[in-house]
């Protein structure tokens, strides 16, 4: 049986892909989930905290299922090919994000594209650290620019899926990744001896 916490994040999710989030309800939260309203709160003080628990789980969730295809793959080119493939089919099926997408699309971008929002900090640290380990000559100032460009690319495929089929789109985003990142250390030794000029 889930604890509590899940059970309301649970019915959070479900309450949402139907109401929206703007609609929806704690007191119908809770009783999809079995609980009190009091109950609930004690886990959650408020619909804000809630929702902010809902999205970053999800988030989290999502990543983590990118993880565990990425790391299974050893060619850098490969993994990331396989990571934005999923990353991308997870986006299109959840059906909160999709429901969100079409009808709130207000509530659901600042959540999703300011560097404080909920998602953007659920998934940048992952990213960051799939990155260093499939391609460990990078420095750490590469990695984290690289990173923040993958994170900011779902980010905005998820709010606008792109027209192309999922397989091409992760095959051209992993294909301009790995080979960005394969010649980053002849940019950065360019850059630095441009400036020291």
């Amino acid at each position: 049986m889930l604890d509590a916490e899940e059970r309301i994040l649970d019915a959070a999710v479900e309450a949402a892909a139907v109401h929206g989030i703007t609609r929806l309800s704690v007191a119908d939260v809770a009783k999809r989930a079995g609980l009190s309203r009091p109950t609930l709160y004690k886990h959650f003080p408020s619909k804000e905290a809630l929702i902010a628990a809902a999205v970053q789980r999800e988030a989290g969730a999502m990543v983590g299922a990118v993880n565990t295809v990425v790391d299974g793959i050893d060619e850098p080119r490969a993994a990331l090919r396989a990571g934005v493939l999923l990353a991308l089919r997870l986006v299109r099926d959840h059906p909160l994000l999709d429901r969100v997408v079409r009808t709130e699309p207000e509530v659901l971008v600042p959540l999703l594209t300011t560097d404080e929002g909920l998602v953007m900090s659920a998934i940048r640290l992952p990213v960051e650290q799939m990155v260093a380990r499939k391609f460990p000559h990078l420095d750490a100032v590469a990695v984290r620019r690289l990173a923040d460009i993958l994170t900011r690319l779902l980010v905005s495929y998820a709010l606008n899926a792109p027209d192309d089929p999922p397989e091409i789109v992760a095959a051209l985003v992993a294909a301009v990744l790995a080979d960005g990142a394969a010649s980053l250390p002849s940019i950065a030794a360019h850059t630095v001896t441009e400036e020291t000029r």
